[in-house]
């Protein structure tokens, strides 16, 4: 097998992520402390949404104090505001924590978007949050995520972003402030929220830590602790861990949901045979190490090990998924599966979601499930998965692209939770999102720009605010003034300073998830710079009861 074959094939399959980067291939282990023995099951879910969400338009300022309203945001951001409209969640709800599927459907009979383009109906109206207490409204093309806000399912957390140490507009000016590298940088604010190092670009993920740290986590499961949807999120990367990466382009015909498992088992079978010598590609073969061949080839062997890992791992889980059946009672926005995607007829616009978030979001939920109930053995109670969105640098194309994204988003942060309601596992479950930056308020115009803070949202529980669960329907953090050159302004164009750093917010749901505070000082080690005299306590963010 030419090399050029081998490196196409492994890397179309995700194999290799089995075992970690090729530079960290040499099979010996520092000392690590054994996992915490949990009884319990617990799973994080990261939504990244890549390419930096426009806060703004998701969320409105709607605030009475001068600098934080409405008007201070409609005068800045122009033709790409938010009219000030309250198109009333009441009518698209039926007051019970289900969206009022009866008055749901395409044409003028859908009150999401009264069949409009779907660039008009980002900025037709919103959803105040004001009878939560909270200075936001949610733009009218996310009903469902208002929804879940009203029912104390998602709390926002204001004005958060990468953060070496608190900084201030004089700090900045005075050139005294530590800053995080390369502001406004996608890639490397991307690699400093999933490393939790704002300082140092060279780190690896802090989940991919706690997978080091617990190395036996989940009875030594094959399938690990980090999952990662599409591709290897350096978020889930340790030295010595890496996560398991799932498919959702091209499922096998194989369980009831939509699923990640590849459907190229004779393409790993074939590769494993062409390096070891092995002939034929048909049939279970008995990949154990003492069945593991030798050559005098380092490269073939070296690669065995990781295909070797690779086959066996894939085929656990598909065989576990084949014996998980999960049907949903509950069904979804407009009345269908819970995990259809809608139509652009019945959305109501011109052009369709993607629909990728909610097949990711289905895939995790069986995983959940099989993790939970015990389908992938005994002993496996912790999961950390990151899921994609792509798409948010949208620039020029805010108004055409960036309505398809959140209405995407809010139906699958809908569904997920339903999904995890029906299976009994939403307060097991914590989910939260993080975006390249935020988006300047200023309109250049016709989009926005590379900013710095960024609103994002937490989602679990079931709005019992039990001991413990996530505190839902909350605003945490301090919402910015607004106005340009103004105290909370980077410079002039509404590039707002974090006052609340995401390792705060990464931190809260770690502690949550069972990270204790020694192992918690390694994955964010800045987070120090943010408690208040000796107390490491009033460094978290204050996510949960």
């Amino acid at each position: 097998m030419k090399r050029r074959d081998f490196l196409k094939r492994t890397t179309a399959m995700g194999g290799l992520s089995l075992l970690g980067p090729l530079g960290q291939l040499a099979y010996t282990r520092p000392c690590q402390a054994a996992a915490p023995a949990f009884s319990d099951y617990k799973a994080m879910v990261c939504v990244f949404l890549y390419g930096g969400n426009d806060p703004f338009n998701m969320l409105i300022p709607y605030a009475s104090a001068p600098g934080r309203g409405y008007t201070d945001y409609a005068s800045v951001r122009g033709s790409l505001a938010v009219a000030d409209t309250d198109l009333g969640l009441s009518s698209v709800t039926s007051g019970n924590t289900n969206l009022n599927q009866g008055s749901l459907g395409s044409g003028s009979a859908n009150p999401y978007n009264l069949n409009q383009r779907h660039s008009s109906a980002y900025t037709r109206g919103l959803y105040p949050l004001t009878a939560k207490g909270i200075d936001l409204a949610v733009n009218g093309i996310m009903p469902e995520l208002a929804q879940l806000i009203h029912d104390d399912r998602v709390s926002i957390v204001a004005n958060t972003g990468t953060l070496v140490e608190p900084v201030s507009r004089a700090d900045i000016h005075a050139g005294s402030a530590e800053l995080p590298k390369f502001l406004f940088a996608h890639d490397h604010q991307q690699r400093e929220l999933q490393t939790g190092r704002a300082d140092d670009l060279g780190n690896i993920g802090w989940a991919g830590r706690i997978a080091d740290a617990w190395n036996d986590i989940n009875n030594s499961n094959p399938i690990g602790l980090n999952l990662s949807y599409l591709n290897s999120a350096l978020m889930l990367v340790g030295r010595n861990s890496s996560p398991l990466v799932l498919k959702t382009d091209s499922p096998p015909s194989i369980g009831h949901l939509r699923t990640g498992v590849s459907n190229d088992r004779d393409d790993r079978r074939g590769l494993f045979n062409a390096l070891s010598g092995v002939q034929g590609n048909t049939g279970r073969l008995d990949f154990t190490a003492a069945n593991t061949p030798t050559t005098s080839d380092y490269f073939k062997d070296l690669y065995n090990r990781l295909l070797l890992k690779s086959v066996s791992t894939f085929d656990f889980l598909e065989s576990s998924w084949q014996a998980t059946q999960i049907d949903f009672a509950t069904t979804d926005s407009y009345g269908q599966a819970l995990f259809s995607i809608p139509t652009n007829e019945q959305l109501g616009f011109s052009s369709n979601i993607k629909g990728t978030l909610i097949e990711q979001l289905e895939s995790v939920t069986k995983m959940i499930h099989m993790g939970a109930s015990g389908v992938l053995g005994p002993g496996y109670n912790r999961q950390i998965f990151l899921v994609r969105m792509d798409g948010f640098d949208t620039h020029a194309s805010q108004a055409q692209n960036h309505p398809l994204l959140l209405r995407e988003l809010s139906i699958g942060l809908w569904k997920f939770q339903k999904a995890l309601e029906e299976l009994g596992y939403a307060q097991q479950v914590t989910t939260f999102s993080m975006s390249d930056f935020g988006r300047t308020l200023t309109n250049n115009g016709d989009g926005t720009d590379h900013a710095w803070a960024s609103n994002q949202l937490v989602m679990g529980g079931v709005g019992n605010h039990s001991a413990g669960s996530l505190d839902g329907g909350k605003l945490f953090g301090t919402l910015p003034d607004l106005r340009l050159g103004g105290v909370d302004d980077y410079a002039d164009k509404g590039r707002y300073i974090p006052t609340t750093a995401q390792d705060q917010v990464n931190a809260a749901i770690a502690r949550w998830f069972g990270v204790d505070d020694s192992l918690m000082r390694s994955l964010f080690p800045n987070l120090v710079n943010f408690q208040t005299g000796a107390d490491f306590d009033s460094a978290y963010a204050d996510l949960f009861v």
